[in-house]
């Protein structure tokens, strides 16, 4: 036993040196720490701030990956253990907040400036304008069903939901504010079946033909393996959930260089291209750094 809190103690020590900065890099600079969610999308954004801090910088940048939660990497920011991530607006209504603090709205730039506001206070860090994606709620369905009843929003596909049945998360069916139960306020139709499944399942079954709609991620590459329409939102239902670089104040103030090239992914991956970029890497086995080093190469901001 005691043997097992010796090596427990000695790995909790080590995770802390190794997440904590001050590090020199290969070139005299700093080693700046990255924290990314098991999500492909912020690992794939963390190799392409890796890749253009130690192009253009002397600094260098180490990527933990898998972290659990978005919270969770806010709150390693907020100690310092992480200098950089990628977070999304829309965790803005996730109980972080007093309710007097926080108006829910599904605009996209009223619910990114109350993300910048309130976290940017709270977590001392800046959180940038949009990367140009979107990782939120949507309604998908086969392209074909989409062409054989002329659907192209979600009231749409009101027309013959008493025909649909959708496969969810289990979470959808049970949300507040963008749930199920709101989904059928704000559209005022239901479908014949909501199925709540593990998301593999779900996208199984839509291929398949066991459901005819899924409750899709906007960068979900399935969506294009499977021949799949994300349908228009046109109630303005889900709230936006765009994807943005975040950093600790500290670190920007002091090295205006790596600011520069925060400043310069603002705006620089929509969210077809983020789909493209996770099924290469989801579906095509091919790795982060690879895609990443692709991408900036393609569009001319990295040699």
């Amino acid at each position: 036993m005691k043997k097992l809190i010796l090596a427990s103690v000695l790995t909790a020590l080590v995770m802390i040196v190794t997440a904590c900065g001050g590090s020199t890099s290969a070139d005299g600079g700093e080693v700046f720490e990255y924290g990314a969610q098991k999500n492909t999308d912020p690992k794939i954004m963390g190799q392409m701030v890796k890749l253009l801090v130690e192009d253009q910088t002397d600094h260098e940048v180490n990527i933990t990956e898998d972290i659990p939660a978005s919270p969770q990497v806010m709150t390693a920011i907020d100690k310092e253990d992480f200098d950089f991530a990628t977070l999304y607006s829309g965790e803005v209504y996730n109980n972080h907040f007093d309710e007097d603090q926080v108006e829910y709205s599904t605009d996209p730039a009223k619910t990114l400036e109350q993300a910048q506001e309130l976290f940017g206070e709270k977590y001392d860090m800046k959180w940038y304008d949009s990367t140009g994606f979107s990782n939120q709620y949507s309604i998908a369905i086969k392209q074909s069903f989409a062409d054989e009843h002329g659907i192209e929003t979600m009231s749409d596909l009101g027309t013959v939901a008493d025909q649909v049945t959708i496969g969810t998360d289990n979470s959808w069916i049970e949300r507040e504010n963008d749930g199920y139960e709101g989904y059928k306020e704000a559209y005022g139709y239901e479908f014949a079946d909501a199925r709540g499944m593990d998301v593999a399942l779900m996208y199984k079954a839509i291929e398949s033909g066991d459901v005819e709609a899924v409750t899709a991620y906007t960068v979900d590459p399935q969506i294009i393996a499977y021949d799949l329409t994300i349908l228009e939102d046109d109630q303005n239902f889900f709230p936006p959930y765009e994807g943005s670089l975040v950093a600790r104040n500290a670190v920007i103030d002091e090295y205006p260089e790596v600011a520069d090239i925060f400043d310069s992914l603002v705006g620089a991956v929509s969210t077809e291209e983020m789909t493209e970029l996770i099924r290469l890497v989801d579906m095509e086995e091919e790795s982060t750094e690879a895609v990443a080093r692709e991408f900036l190469q393609e569009k001319g901001m990295l040699e």
